[in-house]
């Protein structure tokens, strides 16, 4: 896949996140307050929190402590350099930096995208389980982009944390963001090693940041 199209799907993956939820199959009040909460509950809890901080103009740390409760920024940031098992070999010193720059990139992103004006519709339309443990749920988002209506799959892989469950890797239309930074990553370790990466992912928020 071109590198121009691996940064359109990024974007777009990213900006899901905006989009204004519509959630489908709710339990009854009584089960839900006795049954675990699923991956597809914590999904639509977080979620939708988010959103209203937003539209409350919450302060900074507030958003993020909320976004963080969904989002699990470490184990994105193995996947992205191939797994636990190669990740310290990969970022040797510099891997509490690179964790770090990849978690602001990744947050900065996601409340931006939920910032604009833009409206997408989100529902949710099932869950299916992984080997290992992980929980798929799978949305549809319904949007328009050039005047025509599309419907995107967006799965968000869930995995258990602690008593929780966070977001691990986000699949749009079979393309997941995971693979997708790893393929990225590991290309420029390869040729320009990890201080280019962390130089590049630097650069990235600045340009964000200069964009509000």
């Amino acid at each position: 896949m071109p590198t121009s199209a691996r940064s359109l799907i990024v974007g777009f993956v990213l900006s899901t996140f905006a989009a204004a939820a519509t959630f489908v199959g709710h339990a009854p009040a009584a089960e839900a307050a006795t049954a675990p909460a699923t991956p597809s509950a914590v999904f639509k809890e977080r979620h939708t929190k988010v959103l209203e901080l937003v539209k409350k103009r919450a302060d900074p740390e507030t958003l993020a402590k909320e976004v963080d409760q969904l989002l699990d920024y470490k184990a994105l940031a193995e996947a992205s350099l191939g797994g636990p098992a190669r990740y310290a070999n990969k970022c040797a010193a510099r891997c509490a930096e690179f964790e770090a720059l990849l978690t602001k990139l990744i947050r900065e992103n996601y409340l931006k995208r939920i910032r604009t004006d833009k409206k997408y519709e989100l529902t949710i339309v099932g869950e299916d389980a992984k080997v290992g443990g992980d929980i798929r749920v799978i949305t549809n988002v319904a949007l328009t982009r050039d005047g025509k209506p599309e419907v995107v799959e967006v799965v968000y892989v869930m995995h258990a944390v602690g008593d929780t469950w966070k977001v691990e890797d986000i699949v749009t239309d079979g393309v997941s963001l995971a693979k997708n930074y790893k393929f990225e990553f590991n290309k420029i370790i390869r040729d320009k090693g990890i201080d280019e990466l962390i130089l590049r992912l630097e650069n990235k928020l600045v340009e964000l940041a200069k964009k509000d």
